[in-house]
């Protein structure tokens, strides 16, 4: 059983926002690893965390979400299935978990280019 400090300090990991830190994706691009592997992107965190922040057991973290995450799936709603999500279409339902993106351009002012295009191979630099 983990205690209190343990918790706020699992808690506190858990709600780091990793993808706005640069210094986390700058050295996860480090990592030779696929987006898809989670253990890895997991444990590369936890690394970050414990040396920059709040150092963190592994192993105990681990078994705390494990913990934790078996709660909360017994609490989540079931999954719809295809047919499920095709009917409530049909219906004219909203659909659980999907979020609306408006369908409009933005009304900010498109931003000028300050830099300068590339010449191309085939231009020749007049001033030589």
């Amino acid at each position: 059983m983990a205690s209190q400090d343990e918790i706020a300090v699992y808690q506190a990991f858990d709600a780091y926002d990793f993808e706005s830190d640069s210094a986390f994706q700058l050295g996860l691009q480090s990592i030779e690893f696929s987006r898809e592997d989670t253990k890895v992107l997991e444990e590369a965190k936890i690394f970050y965390y414990s040396r920059r922040i709040t150092p963190i057991d592994q192993d105990k973290y681990m078994a705390w979400k494990l913990a934790t995450s078996s709660k909360n799936d017994k609490e989540a709603p079931p999954s719809a299935s295809f047919a499920e999500i095709v009917g409530m279409i049909a219906r004219g339902e909203t659909i659980p978990g999907i979020r609306q993106i408006p369908d409009e351009l933005s009304q900010l002012k498109p931003s000028t280019s300050t830099s300068v295009a590339p010449r191309k191979p085939w231009e020749q630099d007049d001033s030589k």
